[in-house]
């Protein structure tokens, strides 16, 4: 059987749909609160409907890049497995990465390679899960204390605490920089030309000052960048 058979089976469907029910009843509830919440603290229909439009609206452009991603992954880890992760928690940087993972530790060289079967794709996912649950089990024990303690040490050495929170992000970034640079060839190539019509874009936005199309520059980036691997992947 091909490990995508496992992959788009319909228990697998089911229990992701599950999952992502879930998570749009509670975002439901969430919405009727804070509603029910504003007209508790005077503000008018008008005002909060305004609100949801304006939160609708600019809601499309982080979601542009979702859907590309998930388009990407779907020929890989099948239908409903990354449809559920990029819905709710997973990134498509981190999908793939913990995903890859999985698969090299059964001894499998890539995703959906030579000997990539269901046992493996079984393995791939829980890596993903597994990998990316601790964040909320932190979040919920202590992310309160960890606040705390953040803001205390702020007001005592501002600069130093955002010298360690800086350090901190760009090394995070450089765990999806860094493998590109160091591999070469179209990543490399497909990374720098994202980032040179991202910086393009961005320039462009600021001279016309239009904030609008800056809200997009993101998205224009990454589609630009996935077309030139397209065509630089046919080319060679």
């Amino acid at each position: 059987m091909n490990y995508l058979d496992v992959a788009n089976s319909s228990f697998v469907f089911m229990v992701c749909g599950v999952i992502v029910f879930s998570v749009l009843v509670i975002s439901c509830l969430f919405l009727w609160k804070a509603w029910k919440r504003g007209l508790e603290l005077g503000m008018g229909r008008e005002i909060l409907m305004r609100t949801v439009k304006s939160s609708m609206t600019f809601s499309i452009a982080p979601s542009i890049p979702i859907v590309i991603a998930l388009a990407a992954m779907v020929g890989i880890l099948g239908i409903p497995f990354p449809w559920m992760r990029l819905s709710i928690i997973g990134s498509f940087q981190y999908e793939l990465m913990t995903a890859n993972i999985g698969a090299t530790a059964m001894g499998i060289e890539s995703l959906g390679g030579a000997g990539y079967t269901g046992q493996v794709f079984s393995n791939s996912m829980w890596v993903m899960s597994l990998g990316i649950i601790w964040g909320m089990i932190f979040s919920i024990f202590f992310l309160k204390k960890f606040s705390s303690t953040l803001e205390s040490a702020q007001k005592k050495d501002s600069t130093k605490i955002q010298i360690i929170i800086t350090a901190l992000y760009f090394g995070m970034i450089s765990v999806f920089v860094g493998p590109p640079i160091v591999s070469g060839g179209v990543q490399l190539y497909t990374l720098l030309v994202s980032a040179l019509l991202l910086f393009a874009i961005t320039y462009i936005t600021r001279q016309m000052e239009s904030t609008a199309a800056g809200d997009f520059a993101f998205t224009l980036s990454m589609v630009g960048g996935m077309i030139f691997a397209a065509f630089y992947t046919n080319l060679i």
